[in-house]
């Protein structure tokens, strides 16, 4: 419940900040290119004058200011979607991470020392009745003749013998 509680007053704060910040912003926009102000009531009554009138909509300027018009709510929506779902704890830890990094580049790389990791857990050391054990176990055995040898003696007398012939 208060995990939910927390996600409702981050989507509240984003919510609000991104809609002063974006109103701020598209208002200037429109202001700047159409002198347009949709906070307004005036301006849109411009428009409402001009559409009663029979007006028509004939340049590109005209469909890129309905285009504006129609973008400035799925835009909003969009931004605030978009900046819930930033972290910002990481965002908040950026500096440190920056410097972090920029300090192993600079004095990590040309490092003689070996950074050994995945070890995985130690292995466990044997006591000495163990220990003792193994040892009679090596002691006990009798010499085995080295078959490996051989081997290697009997296929150097055969490749011997077929490359006289």
């Amino acid at each position: 419940m208060l995990k939910g509680f927390l996600k409702l007053i981050k989507a509240l704060t984003v919510g609000v900040v991104w809609t002063v910040i974006y109103i701020y912003g598209a208002d200037l926009l429109m202001i700047s290119l159409w002198n347009f102000d949709f906070l307004n009531i005036s301006h849109w009554q411009v428009i409402d004058t001009f559409w009663e009138n029979g007006g028509k909509i004939k340049t590109g300027r005209d469909y890129a200011f309905v285009a504006m018009l129609a973008a400035v709510i799925p835009l909003w929506l969009a931004g605030w979607r978009y900046f819930y779902r930033v972290n910002f704890m990481a965002l908040l830890l950026l500096p440190f991470t920056w410097y972090n990094n920029r300090m192993i580049r600079k004095y990590g790389e040309n490092s003689s020392r070996i950074v050994l990791k995945n070890m995985g857990a130690t292995q466990k050391k044997p006591n000495l009745e163990e220990i003792i054990e193994s040892r009679m176990q090596k002691s006990s055995r009798k010499p085995v003749e080295k078959e490996a040898v051989i081997i290697r003696q009997n296929i150097q007398e055969k490749l011997s013998s077929a490359g006289k012939k």
